[in-house]
Parts: C-alpha cells; sequence; structure tokens
C-alpha cells in the first residue's frame, strides 16, 4: 500500500514538473509572440530584407547656348575578392581584353591581391556588362557616374570639380551643388539565396529625385576661345600666370572666365574674381569719367605735363610719365595715358568726389556675384587718403581691383552709363525640364550721363586707334579700351619689385555699339616688352578675331561690308602679317591656307591686302608689300571715284579702312570725300555703278559742275 502510495506521488510530481515546463515554455512563446513581437519582426526584417541606395543624377550645366559643359556619364568599377576568385589564370585570361591590360600583367596583379581590391574605377558601361556576362565568382561589377567636363580645363577655374562622392568641392558646382546633387532614394530588396537580392513589386523606398540642371550665362566658344590665346600669349611671353574675363555690358552675363595655368585640383582658384591686383592706367577711366560728369575740364582743354618726363604736382609728389611730352589735351592725355595729366585731373576733381565716383563704379566692394571666394579688391576710405594718395589713386596706384570689378566698370561706360550686377546663372529647370527659377539682369545705379560715356568711348577708341593699344586694332571691327602697366609689390622688399609687371587691357566691342567688354591680364611678362598695349591687348585682338570667323557669336552681325550680293561665307580671315619677316610671313599665310605675294623690298611686311581680319575664301592671294606704299605718312582717303571696287577695297585695305558698298561695277561717288585725314570714325561709303551707268553719271556731274560755273557771279 504504502508503495502505491509513493508510485502515485511520484507520478503527481512528475506531471507536475512536466506542466510547470509546459508553463514555462507557453508563458516563454508568449513573451517572444507578443512583447517581442515587433522586436524580432524587425530583426527578420533585417535578415531577410535590405535597403538599397539609389543615387540620383546629378543636374547638368549648360551654356547659354544649350552646349553641355558639365553632365554625369555612366561608368561601372570593376573589384576583385581574391578569396573567392576561382583559378587565377583563367581569370586574367578572360577580363585582360576587355581592361585593356596584358594577361601576363593582370595575372601578377590578381595574384598580389589579398583581400577586395578594385581592377579598374572607370570603365565603360558596355564593358561593365561584358564582364558581368563572364560570371567570374570573386569578381564585382558595380555601376557608378563620372562628371563630364566638355571643355576639359578651359573652364575649370570656374565650373569646379566634384569629388569621388560627386559632391561639388569648388567652383559652380560648389556655389550650387544643393541644386545639382538632388537627392538620394532607396528601394527594399529581398534576399533570395546567398548572394541575390530581389524587388518585389510595391516594394517600400523613396524614388530618387535628380538635380536640377543650369544654364549659364558663359559662351562655350568663347571660353574655349579666351583660354587658347591667354595659354599662348603666357607661354610666349614666359608669365607667371595670365587671366581674362569677358561680359555682356547690357546685362552683367559673365560670358567667359579663364585662367592660365591651370592649377591641381585643390589649389586652382578663379582668379578673375578671388585675386586683385594694381590696375595702373586703366583706372583712369575713373578720373576722365568723373571730370567730364562734373564739367571741371572739357576734352580740347590743354594741360601742361613735362618735357622731362617728371612733374611735381603738389609739394614733394612727384608723377612720371612713360613718354616724355611738353603737354596734353585732356582727349589726349587719355590717349596717350599721360599720368601727370590724369594727376592734375584728380586733383582738380578733389579726393572725395574721386573717392565717391570710384566707389560708384563698385570698386572696394564685393560685386555680389554668386561664386565661392569673391575679393572686394581694395579702396580705403578718404580719411585714411595720404597728401599723395588723389593724384595716385588717379593713375591707378594706392588701389587694388579684381578683373570682374574692372570689367563691370568699363560696362557701364559700354552700356550708357548704368553699373550692372554681375550674373553667371540664366536659369535653373528640374530633371522634368519645367524651370524652377530665372535670372534677370539688374541694375546698381546709374554712374556717368549719356554724354559722359560718349566721350570716354571717343577717347577710347582713340587709344586703340593711334594711342598706346594700336595692337588691339581691327580694319573689320571698332575696338575701343584702354591699357595699363602697374608695377608690383614685393613683399622681399616691401617696396615696387625690379621687373615685376602687371600687363593688362580693358576693351569693348563694337566701340560704337558694345556688345562684350573684356579684360585681359598678364602677371609678370619675362623680356624687353612687359606693357599693357604689348603683351594684353594682342590677346583680347585675337579672341575678337576668332569671334568675327564665326557664323554667331556674342558680337552679332559684324560684317563691315555690304555688298549688293551677299557673298559666300569665307572659311578664314586674313591673319595679320605686319612687320613680320617675309619667311615668317609666308609661313602664318600658309597656315590659314593662303597664298602670298610681295611687292617691293625689305626685311619686313609693312603693308598687307586684304587687310587683318578681312574675310577670305582658303586659297585666296594676299599682296604684302615690303616697301613703303604710297601715302603711308600722309594718311589722307585716296579718290576712289573710277576705280573698281577691287582696286578701291585695295586701297582702302592698305590704309586700313573698312567700306560700305552700295550697288556694283566702278565707284561714282565716295563719302568723305578723298583727302580727309585719317583715322575717320565708321566705314567709307561708296557707291557703284556698272560702266555705262558710271559713265552717265559721269556725264552729268560734269555736266551739273560746268552749269555751275557758267552761272558762278
Amino acid at each position: 500500500m504504502a508503495h502505491r502510495d509513493m508510485r502515485k506521488s511520484r507520478v503527481l510530481v512528475a506531471a507536475a514538473g512536466l506542466f510547470l515546463i509546459l508553463a514555462c515554455l507557453w508563458v516563454r512563446v508568449a513573451w517572444l509572440q507578443i512583447a517581442l513581437h515587433k522586436h524580432f519582426t524587425e530583426r527578420a526584417a533585417q535578415n531577410q530584407q535590405q535597403r538599397h541606395k539609389l543615387v540620383p543624377r546629378r543636374g547638368e550645366l549648360l551654356d547659354r547656348n544649350g552646349v553641355v559643359l558639365a553632365r554625369d556619364l555612366q561608368i561601372c568599377e570593376v573589384a576583385v575578392y581574391r578569396p573567392q576568385l576561382g583559378s587565377v589564370s583563367e581569370a586574367a585570361t578572360l577580363l585582360a581584353p576587355l581592361l585593356g591590360e596584358k594577361p601576363a600583367v593582370l595575372r601578377r596583379k590578381l595574384e598580389s591581391i589579398t583581400g577586395y581590391a578594385f581592377l579598374s574605377r572607370e570603365v565603360p558601361p558596355e564593358t561593365g556588362e561584358a564582364i558581368r556576362a563572364l560570371k567570374l565568382s570573386g569578381v564585382v561589377v558595380e555601376d557608378d557616374t563620372k562628371r563630364d567636363y566638355r571643355l576639359n580645363e578651359a573652364a575649370a577655374e570656374i565650373l569646379g570639380r566634384t569629388n569621388p562622392d560627386n559632391l561639388g568641392v569648388d567652383g559652380l558646382e560648389y556655389q550650387y551643388d544643393s541644386e545639382l546633387s538632388g537627392r538620394s532614394g532607396w528601394i527594399t530588396q529581398i534576399r533570395a539565396g546567398a548572394s541575390r537580392l530581389l524587388t518585389l513589386p510595391g516594394a517600400d523606398g523613396r524614388p530618387a529625385r535628380d538635380g536640377a540642371s543650369l544654364t549659364l550665362t558663359l559662351d562655350a566658344d568663347l571660353q574655349a576661345i579666351t583660354e587658347q590665346h591667354l595659354a599662348r600669349a603666357v607661354d610666349s611671353l614666359h608669365a607667371k600666370r595670365g587671366f581674362a574675363l569677358f561680359l555682356d555690358p547690357a546685362t552683367g552675363e559673365i560670358l567667359a572666365a579663364a585662367c592660365v595655368p591651370h592649377l591641381p585640383a585643390g589649389l586652382a582658384k578663379n582668379w578673375t574674381f578671388t585675386d586683385q591686383y594694381e590696375p595702373g592706367s586703366t583706372f583712369k577711366v575713373v578720373v576722365a569719367g568723373a571730370t567730364l560728369e562734373e564739367r571741371l575740364a572739357r576734352p580740347d582743354e590743354y594741360f601742361v605735363a613735362a618735357a622731362s618726363g617728371r612733374a611735381e604736382l603738389l609739394p614733394g609728389v612727384f608723377i612720371k610719365d612713360s613718354h616724355a611730352h611738353p603737354g596734353y589735351t585732356f582727349f589726349g592725355a587719355i590717349q596717350n595715358s599721360s599720368n601727370i595729366v590724369c594727376g592734375k585731373l584728380g586733383i582738380r576733381l578733389g579726393a572725395e568726389r574721386l573717392y565717391r565716383y570710384a566707389t560708384s563704379l563698385g570698386f572696394g566692394s564685393l560685386t555680389g556675384i554668386e561664386f565661392p571666394g569673391e575679393t572686394s579688391g581694395h579702396l580705403r576710405p578718404v580719411s585714411a587718403w595720404q597728401p599723395r594718395s588723389t593724384p595716385t589713386i588717379a593713375i591707378g596706384q594706392e588701389v587694388a581691383v579684381t578683373p570682374l570689378q574692372l570689367a563691370l566698370a568699363y560696362g557701364a561706360i559700354a552700356n550708357g552709363g548704368v553699373l550692372m550686377r554681375p550674373m553667371l546663372v540664366r536659369e535653373e529647370r528640374g530633371p522634368d525640364g519645367k524651370r524652377i527659377t530665372l535670372g534677370t539682369p539688374s541694375s546698381v545705379r546709374r554712374v556717368f550721363s549719356d554724354a559722359t560715356v560718349a566721350e570716354l568711348r571717343s577717347m577710347l577708341c582713340a587709344v586703340v586707334d593711334s594711342g598706346t593699344a594700336t595692337a588691339a586694332r581691327l580694319s573689320t571691327l571698332r575696338i575701343a579700351g584702354k591699357t595699363g602697366t602697374a608695377q608690383k609689390y614685393d613683399p622681399r622688399t616691401h617696396g615696387y619689385g625690379t621687373g615685376m609687371y602687371m600687363a593688362s587691357f580693358a576693351g569693348m566691342a563694337p566701340a560704337d555699339d558694345p556688345r562684350i567688354v573684356g579684360v585681359v591680364v598678364i602677371d609678370e611678362p619675362r623680356g624687353s616688352s612687359y606693357y599693357g598695349g604689348q603683351v594684353a591687348a594682342p590677346v583680347f585682338r585675337e579672341v575678337m578675331l576668332d569671334l568675327l570667323r564665326q557664323r554667331e557669336s556674342v558680337l552679332g552681325h559684324t560684317q563691315g561690308v555690304i555688298a549688293a550680293k551677299p557673298p559666300a561665307l569665307p572659311n578664314v580671315t586674313a591673319p595679320d602679317l605686319r612687320l613680320l619677316p617675309p619667311v615668317e610671313a609666308e609661313r602664318r599665310a600658309r597656315e590659314y591656307g593662303l597664298n602670298i605675294h610681295f611687292d617691293g623690298s625689305g626685311p619686313r611686311v609693312l603693308a598687307q591686302v586684304p587687310a587683318a581680319g578681312q574675310p577670305l575664301e582658303r586659297g585666296a592671294p594676299i599682296l604684302a608689300s615690303l616697301s613703303p606704299p604710297q601715302d603711308s605718312l600722309g594718311r589722307h582717303l585716296p579718290a576712289l571715284a573710277g576705280l573698281t571696287v577691287r582696286e578701291a577695297m585695295r586701297q582702302l585695305g592698305l590704309r586700313q579702312v573698312t567700306a560700305r558698298i552700295e550697288g556694283q561695277g566702278l565707284v561714282v561717288h565716295q563719302e568723305p570725300p578723298a583727302g580727309t585725314p585719317l583715322p575717320i570714325p565708321g566705314s567709307v561709303r561708296l557707291w557703284c555703278a556698272l560702266p555705262d551707268a558710271a559713265a552717265r553719271t559721269h556725264a552729268s556731274t560734269d555736266a551739273a559742275a560746268a552749269s555751275a560755273m557758267k552761272h558762278r557771279p
């Protein structure tokens, strides 16, 4: 009985134990299913699902005409994970032709890898797909993007660059990174097997939003042209560097901004916005414009300079001229860049008014351009000026400017007297092509009246026609401008450095109705040529010549000769052969595909027909005169009546004069008349007629003259 009771109690204990265990299991299951349900659901999702990042496409940068300047290109990265790689020899044999390497070289490279390493960070998408199709174990192909700049280095300093993560770090890429980069997205993928990920319909995620595209004010053609001629000048002059900027004076739009040489990534700067320098004589337009606006001097008023080239303007304040001359008119002082006369104009104007006009033109303050690192230049307040500061600042010393500030100031002279705000972005469009923002030109203030800028442009035309900037002169395009040559500060001597100059030229074209304003600066040119008129003005001229060669450019319609029947579009324009030895002139003509014929004898070309800049067909002849042509010193218009159009154009070409032609045949009348002193504003107008009509015209002209003589009292 006792034994039976003991067995019964053991069964009860065992049952109770089992029940307790089951109860614990039920509690545990309930805890896991209810209390920890969210936690394990998330863990399951992590193990079974994965968020895949969706990278947006970075927006494009376009020039003013829609030419792509910067865009994203699809590329692939090829990597290898050595522990999973099978046969090294097989992999090298299959991959080598696709990666453009020799199998033996690639095999040694694969054998040296112990972990994960890239074989190539940039292969075309079709190559990446071909490598994927090989299905080599341990070889990984990832899609990526690369930023492509169509002008290469020609616009590197203004466009900027992106880093390996495709984020802007310099220039406009950095300034507008938030607009260009867009927003990344993600999508949920389900793990299928050890290495496969599937995207199920309706999977959670957020789509990527591509970046907006920006249409810039830059002109791709002008940017490339400017960089080419600037680089050539810096190389030939062995200069330290050079920078140039061109803008539209009517709108303030930046058309080109070039810097040479191109520094490595991380060190490059857009010097046209970020660097300041003493402008020298290019700053004289401030004192000239202020004097005209305040009516303190007439253009024909005579000022005494100094036959010795050195004059004392204030007690102890001496100013030098580069060319000694006893005196100039106000007009002539600007034309020949007289420091002495401009210093006297500054004294007559006074410090307060000189400072007011300088600041009104934007000097000494930021322009507000949307670009990182802009410099404000340096112009001290009048309270900090010394007694010599007024005449010194009037000639462009004791002041520092940026090329952008100087270009905007000359833009005010070009557009009628209004200082404009600079623009770099015309519009922003979303990835769907819809316009988001539109840039509109805006003015800062009016500085000069129409009468003042008209007189200033006349002075600046004279500078190019017969003053210090004749190297910028073109026969087919009237250019106005001013040269500048300033000594640089040497920190080692705490004064102006010997042989250290900043040579510059600021100009506008066409002079009668300017559509472009440019500033060219050459830093520390080496050799005997270091004046702005010698080294910077030719760069401006070459840029204008290349623009004239284009069918369409920022200059608009620039055809100087109007014929009865429009001629065929020329292939080239005549190069400038003047002052070149015959061998060099022949070589340069050959480069342009032209035939050259020499007239006379002499060591250098003194004149040429057609004139430099005239449109020509390839294979056309050029007549180069090695001896002085007629009227080479008199500089008067010749008598053209009775000549053929070709001969009349030859005569005018010798004198660097353009013509507007009406009709065809022989020249029957010209305006201005023969004997008019050169240079003349604008072009010569020629009326032409066929031989019979010309005879009748001459007969009627002679009859009218005889009748007038007969009735003369």
